[in-house]
């Protein structure tokens, strides 16, 4: 089974159902006239219907007769738009947590800064937050640990225009989230010497790869 988004989506694209989906199969582009869950990923939490304020999620195998047709519609959503892969907000608040044991395990202070693929700020923590989201910034940025950069270093999967250099910031405690061969996020941490940044930032990377989706 899967949830389906209906008729009383269209022309609503009320974002609230992408903002709980933990799997991140809840998607849709500017001109598209409503959202669209992928069959594929969605692992029927049903925290999309409880947010819906227009009621239009229904599992499959209950949506009202005239609507059946909205399985396909969903399904061949993704059929013609591949969605980016990009963390979301539940593995990003996660991910924080798991830097937070290790830290507490640790004896550490220490601020964690999340990002999605587009440099956005999933969640942030601390008083060096921004510290952490430049570090986080910079590994997004130019693909690799910020602790494996170097001066002359270039970016490996973006363009260097798309850089804002404000935010970049080449030292250790920022990593990258990478999957196949997208990079969906990164993370950034500061307040502790570099190998102990370093190793909060893999205990986040490694929890967001042990609670994946499948």
């Amino acid at each position: 089974m899967t949830y389906v988004i209906a008729e009383p989506c269209i022309g609503e694209k009320n974002g609230a159902c992408v903002d709980v989906c933990p799997a991140g199969c809840i998607h849709t582009t500017p001109e598209a006239p409503q959202n669209y869950i992928d069959p594929a990923v969605c692992i029927e939490c049903e925290q999309c219907v409880l947010v819906c304020p227009v009621n239009a999620v229904f599992l499959d195998q209950e949506l009202p007769a005239e609507w059946v047709h909205f399985t396909e519609v969903n399904a061949g959503f993704f059929q013609t738009n591949k969605p980016l892969g990009t963390l979301t907000s539940a593995e990003a608040t996660g991910m924080v947590a798991a830097v937070a044991a290790y830290a507490a395990r640790s004896g550490l202070t220490v601020s964690v800064t999340v990002l999605d693929r587009e440099g956005s700020i999933l969640t942030a923590e601390g008083a060096d937050a921004e510290e952490a989201a430049r570090r986080a910034y910079t590994a997004l940025m130019y693909g690799i640990a910020t602790h494996e950069l170097q001066p002359t270093s270039k970016p490996l999967w973006r363009q260097p225009s798309e850089i804002d250099v404000s935010r970049v910031l080449m030292t250790p405690g920022g990593y990258p989230v990478i999957e196949g061969v997208e990079t969906l996020g990164a993370v950034g941490v500061a307040g502790a010497p570099a190998a102990q940044v370093m190793l909060c930032c893999q205990a986040a990377v490694e929890f967001r790869f042990s609670h994946s989706p499948l």
